[in-house]
């Protein structure tokens, strides 16, 4: 799983929080902020964290907002050959509820698919 905020501490944040919820170990890593810790997001940047988080069981990106999720999308398209770009996937979900969600059940036997699939219900998610 990644992260990307505009904000690498917003992101930490989010982590720290969610850590709560996992049932097994998985990678979650801050692909945040740009270089010199400014606030933005940055495809290489997001592209490392997308490569330190890969696994053959797929990678789940969350992003903050407009320019987290088309940094994302390059940073899918400049990966090698040797990462299956179909199993690497941006959620469209809020990035604090969505990243919970994703934490809390993800179990080691759900599929990338499930998770997304749990995910649209938080398009019609009422907080009040």
């Amino acid at each position: 799983m990644v992260i990307v905020s505009h904000s690498k501490k917003l992101a930490h944040e989010i982590i720290e929080l969610c850590n709560e919820m996992k049932k097994y170990d998985f990678p979650v890593v801050n692909g945040s902020g740009t270089t010199g810790d400014h606030l933005g997001s940055d495809p290489m940047i997001i592209k490392e964290a997308i490569e330190n988080a890969y696994s053959e069981d797929g990678v789940l990106i969350f992003g903050d907002i407009g320019s987290s999720i088309l940094n994302s999308e390059m940073a899918i398209e400049f990966l090698d050959e040797e990462y299956n770009r179909a199993k690497i996937k941006i959620a469209d979900a809020p990035i604090v509820e969505g990243t919970l969600i994703a934490m809390a059940i993800n179990d080691g036997k759900t599929s990338l698919e499930d998770i997304l699939e749990e995910l649209k219900d938080l398009k019609n998610f009422n907080k009040v």
